[in-house]
């Protein structure tokens, strides 16, 4: 499946490439987003039923206040293996495309057995920084996220540590950082459109309809598609990874020959 041209990628190639190499295993690529979906549920139901049973019709601050520091605590961890989960898929999503782009065959397990805990350092340290900038981090996010982006790839698929890995990805893709902003830019303009949309889908089906039982499950669906976006990004930036890696390595070869002829 290896499309690459001579001076890499094109941005609307790399695009094009991510969607059909989705596309070619999109069965396993949707069940591998559906496993921190799934973790998110049961985790969910531990926090409502057994860390702190209430009234469905209290709401979340009275619920919250009334909390001891053991159930605040364990809302924080319950909180944090939920995003564990979606990090490890994303990771898993990054093996998975580079073993289709290079032609071998991978499972759905076989790519998220692949996934170490150092490999998720940096998408921890990006949180870690969010959350220590408080409110600023909803503005210096998109910035951190396209200084950190090319790092992704090579943290998962080099298993390098996070400070070594951005440095390493920016090396890889310097000249190029326009792509990396069209990509960063997609996934935050896609991502926030489908949450606005999926929160308004939610509340017109409430007003119309309640909330009955057989209608429980849909935050949780609409979540998971909400979910392929981050996974497209993943899936691109391996790509764009990918491609960069090759074009270096033959520009290094084409300059050694050069040198020897």
């Amino acid at each position: 499946m290896d499309e690459t041209v001579e001076a890499g990628m094109s941005t609307s190639n790399l695009l094009s490439t991510t969607w059909r190499l989705w596309y070619s295993r999109a069965g396993m690529f949707f069940l591998i987003m559906g496993i921190p979906i799934a973790a998110l549920g049961i985790l969910s139901v531990i926090v409502v039923y057994v860390i702190s049973p209430h009234a469905q019709v209290m709401p979340l601050r009275e619920v919250y206040e009334k909390m001891g520091i053991l159930q605040k605590l364990s809302v924080v961890v319950v909180f944090l293996a939920s995003f564990g989960m979606q990090y490890h898929a994303l990771a898993a999503s990054a093996f998975a495309t580079q073993e289709i782009w290079q032609g071998r065959s991978v499972s759905m397990w076989q790519a998220i057995r692949s996934v170490r805990r150092k490999q998720l350092r940096l998408f921890w340290m990006v949180m870690l920084v969010c959350m220590i900038t408080g409110p600023l981090g909803l503005v210096a996010f998109p910035f951190l996220a396209f200084a950190t982006a090319p790092g992704f790839p090579v943290a998962i698929l080099e298993n390098r540590p996070a400070l070594a890995a951005i440095k390493r990805g920016n090396s890889l893709g310097k000249g190029r950082q326009g792509r990396i902003a069209v990509l960063v830019a997609l996934w935050l303009g896609l991502g926030g459109a489908a949450v606005v949309g999926l929160v308004s889908i939610l509340s017109l089906i409430e007003t119309l309809y309640g909330r009955p039982w057989f209608l429980r499950p849909l935050p949780l669906v609409g979540l998971w598609f909400i979910m392929l976006i981050p996974q497209l990004y993943m899936i691109a930036l391996t790509l764009n990874y990918l491609d960069q890696r090759k074009y270096k390595s033959g520009m290094g070869s084409a300059s050694s020959n050069s040198v020897e002829g």
